[in-house]
């Protein structure tokens, strides 16, 4: 009886081990490593078409925004800082304007002096990220072009350089 009770237990050990490996994979972004779509879209200022294949051998950060996100403005001058910092080391920064007026969008690329291109999106683009609901929403993708993180609303500059270091 002794035996039943011990192998029970050694199972259900194993069964945990199991998922706390799954679970810490999951965490390191395992999960979110798959191919970033690729997209050929306008720039907002000089109407340049950008893809993101163009950026292969870089770290891409994905900017999704709208005209009217407050949080999204406010973000926006840390995630130039960082362009402006670490475009050097082989960093691409892109904006991605969704459901917005491209006249506006020019008037808030110039208020906020951006100087990595901004993009007019549109909902394939947004589809192919998964149906883009909350802004901000950004994407860094590795220099193999692949997702390595999605990051759901603001952070802080601190936050994003941590990530996009742990790519570089």
């Amino acid at each position: 009886m002794a035996d039943k009770s011990f192998s029970g237990l050694r199972l259900t050990c194993r069964t945990l081990l199991l998922v706390v490996c799954i679970l810490a994979l999951a965490a390191t972004g395992w999960a979110a490593s798959k191919p970033a779509p690729d997209f050929t879209l306008k720039d907002v200022l000089e109407g340049k078409d950008f893809s993101l294949s163009q950026f292969k051998g870089k770290v891409v950060l994905i900017n999704f925004f709208t005209f009217f996100c407050g949080p999204c403005r406010e973000e926006m001058p840390d995630l130039n800082k960082i362009n402006n910092e670490m475009k050097g080391q082989g960093l691409q920064t892109l904006g991605i304007a969704l459901s917005s007026d491209p006249t506006q969008i020019r008037f808030l690329v110039k208020q906020l002096g951006l100087e990595y291109p901004v993009l007019n999106g549109n909902d394939k683009v947004s589809e192919a990220y998964g149906n883009v609901a909350v802004v901000p929403t950004t994407f860094i993708i590795d220099k193999s072009g692949n997702i390595a993180h999605k990051i759901e609303g603001t952070r802080k500059k601190e936050e994003f350089v941590k990530l996009i270091k742990g790519l570089m």
